[in-house]
């Protein structure tokens, strides 16, 4: 798989393996409902106090997941436009807009948080350079925690420059 900028200055992932196009799909499902278990980590209570936590689920918490939702709704919304290449192997590309980047950083870090703790992987596993056995099931999710975390680090770079881009420019424009 590639990654580089398009034309437009848009995140753009090519030549993706059709498993790769189909862990990039799963980035857009529901992590509650995908990792019950695992999803605990996304909105933890604020602490042991009573009170607290009662406002904290009743009041905070809502809008938290409410956000969640509406950053997998864009996901979703790019998702479709995952294109299958022509020939003889059936390879993917994707170009995600600029301005979605943060909703992929966001939906992306839940889903790697979320299945990192439905298979209670260790930190050893998580910073591992050894092979995976893609064999099981367990093997499948660390790779796709792994990959998740390349295309973060892909769109961190986006977001840096544009970050670094606009610093420079309002640096430029005071002097």
């Amino acid at each position: 798989m590639y990654f580089e900028l398009s034309k437009s200055g848009n995140p753009f992932f090519s030549r993706m393996h059709p498993l790769l196009a189909g862990m990039l799909q799963a980035a857009a499902l529901d992590p509650w409902e995908r990792y019950p278990d695992g999803s605990g980590r996304l909105l933890p209570a604020p602490g042991d106090e009573e009170e607290l936590c009662r406002d904290w689920h009743d009041f905070v918490q809502p809008g938290l997941r409410r956000h969640f939702d509406s950053e997998r709704v864009i996901i979703a919304e790019d998702i479709t436009l995952l294109k299958e290449g022509r020939g003889k192997t059936s390879l993917w590309s994707l170009e995600i807009p600029r301005s979605h980047c943060e909703a992929w950083l966001t939906t992306l870090n839940a889903q790697r948080l979320a299945l990192a703790t439905e298979y209670l992987f260790t930190e050893k596993e998580l910073t591992e350079k050894e092979a995976l056995d893609l064999s099981s099931e367990r093997g499948i999710a660390l790779m796709q925690v792994n990959f998740f975390a390349f295309v973060q680090e892909c769109l961190v770079q986006v977001v840096m420059s544009e970050d670094l881009h606009s610093e420079t420019n309002q640096t430029t424009e005071n002097d």
